[in-house]
């Protein structure tokens, strides 16, 4: 009990109790101890006294009891019994006849108090006996007066005794803790004090002087705390690359003005800005180059906004700006104009330049949207506008964008579901040298066989399989399908050559595209010189590292590698040099107009002329008619590709056609043969065939 009670009192209080018992409890011992020794010196005192009073009464009765002087030994009796502490005397007289005297104070038996008697003698001879009672209570009394004594100064004792520890315990200790309690206080507060000076050697100024080495500590961890709290809140809030708001804060920063626009009655713009293959970038100069880039159009983008305007980076290569009291639309055209070109300014990285192009989608409030979900959703869709108009531009938010974002929903799980069905199929067109027009080969192309629509051509769904991330999936079934079909026509006997598959630049750079054309050979037991990849310039439009791996891969697996559409895009000596590709494909828009046009002709023999310098195989895309098969002939091309050879055919009519351009062994009489296999053609295929 007295354990739970000490927890709850202050330390004050408990001093004090301290104090209170430590100076009070020895006076009471002392006192007690006092009075004892008094007692025992006094009790030998007081017999003492009453034996000297006893001896001095008998020696006053002598005389008058000698001459028998009943007065005088009257009045000796009653000075007797005045002395203090005398309650009673008693004189028996031994003459006979005698009366004796009792005299006894008022009120009092004379048969009370302490009885001490004496005989009276002269020369030996008995006079009387004398019996005085003395007062019971007389060492009390004595005892009682030194008690009172005592008290007193027990008393000052305790008052002098508790003022000199409570002066001391305040100045050297409660006075200390309170400033030790002060000092905690304002660190838990984290007041902004100076510290507190502790300059006495005893133990509360170590542990004062300790407090502020603690207090400093604390101080400086908290300092610490709130540079890293700021620092968190700072990285929650911004992107760590360019520093610019990222979307969390967007979105509050954009509800915030949404409120103040719509109390100010003002108007606003919201500009989603992606930039154009910028994955491409990122695949084949690396991540810290386009982190690089990022960089510096983050930086000309925002020199082109105002102070007011708003400027995050909404994902990876996604920016939005939020433009605040709009003035026309030609104000706001313009300034997406500024933004496009400070975009695609170059960027100087170590040996070389780096541009990319971007596309706005541009969404106004309140015209277009209410809040800031919808804002942001139209702008979005505005922008893949501008990707499906050619990248590369402005497009301001219409109310059909919605409906053809659904039509793109909708084709993306239409492409799924005709994935899992085989929906798809392979027409196959072949190559024939250019001199003896022997069959060397084909290439496959796809054709979507739609079962409401028909067949479709690829130029309808490649690009959407692309944006929507399917195209490697299509990749990967035609390389199965392609391969399938080569066992097929080897168990038939069909003389086919080799079948050229495409490859599109992001399937191309997929981690899958290895892995997918070793499995599908080893399944369909196909050789190397039985199956041909073709990719397309841009897909090398940079000499890299990634890309260098991805041909050596395909090397050693012993596939020959053809560059489509050669001189349309990023024509390099360079990468010809570095690649050496088995075959270049003359792009058919340099074949269309010859022989006719000068331009074309010149093209077309340094194409040839350099290809065979280097060991290259040249393929003419796109040979209508004999005149352009004669020039492409003599100017030494020598694989021919097109309508006059055939059109693209289904593996089966293929497989006829195959046969007879073997044995008519030469293409002058393909038109015939064509005309001939035509019936065997559906509607649909003829269709998807006239569309390539």
């Amino acid at each position: 009990m007295l354990r739970l009670t000490s927890r709850s009192l202050s330390i004050r209080t408990t001093l004090l109790l301290a104090i209170a018992a430590a100076v009070v409890l020895p006076a009471v011992a002392i006192w007690h101890l006092e009075q004892r020794l008094t007692r025992d010196a006094q009790e030998p005192l007081i017999r003492q006294s009453r034996q000297a009073v006893l001896a001095v009464t008998a020696s006053t009765l002598v005389e008058p009891l000698w001459t028998i002087d009943p007065q005088r030994t009257a009045a000796a009796a009653q000075r007797a019994l005045n002395e203090p502490n005398v309650l009673a005397v008693k004189l028996i007289e031994s003459r006979p006849l005698a009366t004796p005297i009792v005299l006894a104070r008022a009120g009092v038996d004379p048969d009370q108090g302490v009885p001490l008697t004496t005989p009276i003698l002269y020369e030996g001879a008995r006079l009387g006996d004398l019996e005085m009672r003395f007062d019971p209570d007389q060492v009390d009394q004595a005892i009682a007066e030194r008690r009172l004594a005592t008290l007193l100064l027990a008393g000052l004792q305790v008052v002098i005794g508790s003022l000199v520890l409570i002066g001391i315990l305040n100045r050297r200790v409660l006075g200390p803790l309170l400033r030790l309690r002060r000092q905690a206080s304002d660190i838990a507060s984290r007041n902004d004090v100076a510290p507190m000076a502790w300059s006495r050697p005893d133990e509360i100024n170590q542990l004062g002087r300790h407090l502020s080495l603690v207090h400093q500590q604390i101080n400086h961890l908290f300092d610490r705390l709130e540079q890293q709290k700021a620092d968190l809140v700072k990285i929650a809030l911004h992107d760590p690359l360019t520093g610019l708001p990222n979307r969390a804060h967007f979105q509050q920063l954009l509800e915030e003005a949404l409120t103040q626009a719509k109390t100010c009655s003002e108007r606003m713009a919201l500009l989603f800005v992606d930039l154009d293959r910028f994955k491409a970038i990122n695949d084949t100069v690396g991540h810290a180059a386009g982190d690089t880039l990022l960089l510096a159009v983050a930086a000309r983008m925002r020199e082109q906004l105002r102070a007011t305007d708003l400027l995050c980076r909404y994902s990876g290569d996604e920016f939005v700006v939020l433009v605040r009291s709009v003035g026309s639309w030609d104000d706001l055209a313009a300034r997406a104009d500024r933004l496009l070109e400070a975009v695609e300014q170059p960027v100087r990285l170590d040996w070389r330049d780096l541009s990319v192009s971007a596309s706005i989608g541009i969404t106004l409030y309140p015209d277009d949207a209410a809040d800031a979900e919808a804002l942001v959703r139209n702008a979005d869709m505005a922008m893949y506008a501008s990707k499906n108009l050619g990248r590369a531009r402005y497009t301001f938010f219409r109310s059909d964008l919605n409906s053809q974002l659904h039509q793109m929903m909708n084709f993306e799980e239409e492409f799924k579901r005709a994935l899992q069905s085989d929906q798809f199929v392979l027409h196959y067109q072949p190559q024939v040298a250019s001199d003896s027009g022997l069959l060397l080969g084909c290439e496959a192309l796809i054709r979507w066989q739609h079962p409401q629509r028909g067949t479709i051509a690829p130029l309808q769904f490649i690009g959407a399989a692309e944006q929507c991330g399917l195209i490697s999936d299509l990749g990967a079934w035609t390389i199965r399908h392609a391969c399938g079909q080569i066992a097929r026509w080897k168990q038939d006997g069909v003389p086919f050559g080799s079948v050229a598959v495409n490859v599109s630049a992001l399937e191309f750079r997929h981690h899958r595209l290895i892995d997918t054309l070793t499995r599908a050979m080893q399944e369909h037991d196909v050789r190397p010189h039985e199956l041909e990849i073709e990719i397309t310039e841009s897909v090398l439009m940079t000499d890299t590292d990634a890309t260098q791996r991805i041909v050596e891969d395909l090397h050693r697996l012993g596939l020959r590698l053809a560059i489509d559409d050669f001189g349309t895009g990023y024509s390099s000596l360079a990468y010809l040099k570095r690649l050496r590709p088995s075959k270049v494909k003359i792009d058919r828009s340099f074949v269309r107009d010859l022989p006719d046009c000068e331009d074309d002709r010149v093209l077309v023999q340094a194409v040839v002329q350099l290809a065979s310098a280097m060991g290259i195989q040249v393929v003419a895309e796109g040979v209508e008619t004999d005149a352009q098969a004669e020039f492409l002939r003599r100017t030494g091309c020598q694989v021919l590709q097109g309508y006059l050879i055939s059109r693209p055919k289904p593996a089966e009519v293929f497989a006829d056609l195959a046969c007879a351009l073997g044995a008519t062994r030469g293409f002058a009489n393909t038109a015939v043969l064509d005309t001939e296999l035509e019936p065997r053609l559906d509607g649909g295929v003829r269709t998807a065939e006239l569309a390539c």
